[in-house]
Formats: structure tokens, C-alpha cells, sequence
């Protein structure tokens, strides 16, 4: 995804932020304001409306948090982006998680990567972690 989104930090502000990724049970998010690891947050969700949920981890810009109540996805209107711009930003994703040292967030996209593929590695072919 790639959609803009209301975020309600508080009862009395928002501000826009770039939804990148959504499941029944949480987003990744990107925005320039600092947003605080358990702080307690709304987020506008497309044809849902408010859902409140707490912030889990930030790093450069982007932050991931879980829905306090896991969301029914059939009602949400985003749509998703297609294969090969996931892809490619999971690419990059992983290439700042290997830079930052997040080598288990970096093998997390790794798995993800080679599961989005139209192929299976050959067991034993994969190359070696450096």
C-alpha cells in the first residue's frame, strides 16, 4: 500500500501519514512527526473509519503498531499495491534493516521476499548470509 492516512495522536490533533502496510492486526506507517513506542494512537482507516491501536516500534520516519481490536479488512477500501512495487519495497526495506543492524526484522523480509517469489529456491541453494 501507499495510501495517506489521518493519524489522531491524541483527542485534540492529527496529522497525515503514509500507510504502507495493513493486516487484521496492525500497520507500518511513515510520517515526519515522532511518534512514541506505547503511545496510544487512531488511525483513519478507509471505509472503516477510527481505529485505535499502540505504536510498537519506530525507526527512520516509518512506525509499526497493532489495532487494539483486529480489523475486519473486507470493509477497508485501500487497494493494495500490485507484486512488483511490494517487491521492491521490501527490497529497500531490508536493505535499511541490514544497515541498521535489525538483522531479525532483515531476516523477517528475507523470508517474506522469497515467499513473494513466482519460484522456490532449490533447498541447500540459497546463497550464504555475510
Amino acid at each position: 500500500m501507499n495510501e495517506p492516512a489521518r493519524l489522531h495522536p491524541n483527542h485534540w490533533s492529527s496529522l497525515e501519514v503514509r500507510v504502507l502496510d495493513i493486516s487484521a492486526n496492525g500497520f507500518r506507517a511513515q510520517c515526519d512527526a515522532r511518534i512514541t513506542v506505547g503511545s496510544s494512537i487512531a488511525l483513519e482507516v478507509a471505509g472503516i473509519g477510527g481505529v485505535h491501536a499502540h505504536v510498537s516500534w519506530c525507526r527512520n520516519g516509518r512506525f509499526g503498531a497493532k489495532f487494539d481490536q483486529p480489523l475486519d479488512l473486507e470493509r477497508c477500501t485501500w487497494a493494495p499495491l500490485c507484486p512488483q512495487v511490494m517487491l521492491s519495497r521490501m527490497l529497500i526495506d531490508r536493505a535499511c534493516a541490514r544497515e541498521d543492524g535489525a538483522f531479525g526484522a532483515e531476516l523477517e523480509l528475507r523470508r517474506k521476499i522469497l515467499d513473494g517469489l513466482p519460484f522456490r529456491p532449490v533447498r541447500g541453494a540459497e546463497p550464504s548470509r555475510r
